[in-house]
This record gives structure tokens, C-alpha cells and sequence, in this order.
């Protein structure tokens, strides 16, 4: 091999073959071989939890869900509670749909 072809690893200080022992990036390669990359990418912690951002019905407040609720349940016409909470006809008609307002 000639001495174009290899690289010195930075953190095991091996040196290894550019081709199947170091990543490429862009016109280079990676100052690491590929088992200390991986390794090193074990080192920084991602603690980020997803959380589920709400939307449709979920999106408004409890007091005025629970009233849209108790208003379905005394049979309140949908028109009618639309206009009352300021929300569209279509709108509640997908919530029930979905399953929103059981």
C-alpha cells in the first residue's frame, strides 16, 4: 500500500487504511477510525425526551373542553356550541370524527 492510502487515527494512534477504516467527510475523511468514531459518539448523553404537542381539541384549555363535553352530553346542537366557544362547525364535526369527544 502506499502511504497515500492510510491514515494515523488520532485516538488509538493505529494507523489504518482511508478505504473500510475511516468515514468520509465531504472531500476528507473523519480524524478518527470507524470503531473510536463509534465509540466517541457514545460519549455525548441525549437526554432529549419528545413530548407530544397538542393539537385539536387537546389544544384547548380544560375548562372549556370539559364544558364542550358536558354540553354534548345534555345533547346541545353542535351549531349551537360552536357558536358559544367560538369554534367552527367543521371543526367539532372532525373532533367527533376522530374520536375527540367521546
Amino acid at each position: 500500500m502506499d502511504m497515500t492510502e492510510q491514515k494515523l487515527c488520532r485516538k488509538c494512534n493505529e494507523i489504518k487504511p482511508l478505504e473500510g477504516g475511516f468515514y468520509k467527510a465531504g472531500k476528507s475523511y473523519q480524524k478518527y477510525c470507524i470503531p473510536c468514531h463509534n465509540a466517541k459518539r457514545n460519549d455525548y448523553a441525549n437526554n432529549y425526551k419528545y413530548e407530544k404537542r397538542p393539537k385539536g381539541f387537546l389544544k384547548l384549555p380544560e375548562d372549556i373542553r370539559n364544558k364542550i363535553l358536558h354540553d354534548i352530553s345534555i345533547r346541545v346542537n353542535f351549531k349551537e356550541i360552536a357558536e358559544k366557544y367560538g369554534v367552527k362547525y367543521n371543526t367539532i364535526l372532525s373532533w367527533k370524527r376522530k374520536g375527540h369527544l367521546i
